[in-house]
């Protein structure tokens, strides 16, 4: 494997661990925090 792909295979797993770290802390909060979040990200999407 060339350097390259060895440092995009690490980026690839580091973005996945913060997404999965992410949702973890999603999961600890109420509807109303992450409800809100989605709700936003939704109308930043469509404007």
């Amino acid at each position: 494997m060339s350097d390259y792909e060895t440092e995009f295979d690490r980026k690839a797993e580091s973005a996945k661990a913060k997404f999965l770290r992410f949702l973890r802390y999603l999961s600890t909060r109420k509807m109303e925090c992450w409800g809100f979040f989605a709700a936003g990200f939704l109308i930043a999407t469509i404007f």
